[in-house]
């Protein structure tokens, strides 16, 4: 099969090139800058043209699209990247005789919390389920993606190592960590079925925790022990929230705060179906 990865160059999109390529799929990477033949130049920022992409779809049997941002800012602005691009490229495979398309969307999309974050999300994946039976989907929804290269795990296992850990006080919010692997795996597996279903899937780990009992786990698992812990005032937290909203560079802001506070789990039961075994638990994954 011949698959373009949109998000080539990211942390999902470079993983999932390797579970591709080792299964004898043909892979296409859709990356910004083009460096080899196999590169396919695509600006998640600009390409709202159907006709664009489908000039980049000759002869592509299925898309995978991996690309998303966590903060809106005047350079990766969300209703382009989440939304108006997205839809432009799932027309245009539609049109141009695209079998599949995998879409990476995000858990807690069509959830109450409204953020742009997950309205953007939200609008694409109703745009693909709106086109013909016969381009068939499959959207992973992630809860937090664990895995080699990944920035959330760099900052993870960098405050897992931490003596002395300063967290939110009273933030009792759930998490479900996936594995990189399962994701690619279930991907893999998707693909290969010759007649696969229509589906919308929440990609989580086998169990949910709190942020504590993650960093306590890493920790467990890296040798250490158990770290002390500084409760942080819910206000002093909010404040270095709107403070991150200055700096688009920040993983904390006011948007990400919010989502952190409801939570991100799911049953893993319609992911473990998909993946055909039970998902790896936090407690496996150093």
């Amino acid at each position: 099969m011949r698959i373009l990865i949109c998000g080539a160059g990211g942390f999902v999109g470079r993983h999932l090139e390797q579970a591709l390529s080792a299964a004898k799929h043909e892979v296409l990477r859709g990356v910004r800058r083009p460096l080899t033949a196999r590169d396919v130049a695509i600006d998640f920022t600009r390409d709202t043209e159907v006709e664009l992409w489908q000039a980049r779809l000759a002869g592509v049997d299925a898309v995978v699209n991996a690309v998303g941002v966590l903060r809106d800012t005047p350079t990766t602005p969300m209703a382009l990247i989440h939304d108006r691009v997205p839809r432009a490229l799932f027309t245009a495979c539609a049109e141009s005789g695209v079998s599949r398309i995998v879409h990476f969307s995000a858990l807690g999309v069509g959830g109450q919390l409204a953020t742009r974050y997950f309205s953007s999300r939200e609008a694409a994946e109703r745009h693909l389920q709106s086109l013909p039976d016969a381009l068939r989907s499959l959207i992973l929804r992630p809860s937090l993606i664990h895995g080699a290269g990944g920035a959330s795990t760099r900052l993870f296992l960098r405050l897992a190592r931490l003596p002395l850990l300063a967290l939110p006080g009273g933030l009792n919010a759930r998490v479900q960590p996936v594995h990189i692997d399962d994701i690619t795996q279930a991907i893999v597996r998707w693909l290969g079925n010759t007649q696969p279903k229509q589906l919308g899937v929440a990609a989580v780990g086998a169990e949910a925790v709190d942020l504590g009992g993650l960093l306590a786990s890493y920790r467990s698992q890296l040798g250490r022990k158990p770290a002390r812990v500084l409760p942080l005032p819910r206000g002093l937290v909010k404040l270095a929230a709107r403070l991150g909203d200055r700096f688009p560079s920040s993983m904390l802001c006011s948007d990400t705060l919010r989502m952190l506070e409801a939570g991100n789990s799911a049953d893993p039961a319609a992911f473990a179906a998909l993946l055909g075994r039970p998902p790896l638990s936090f407690r496996e994954f150093l």
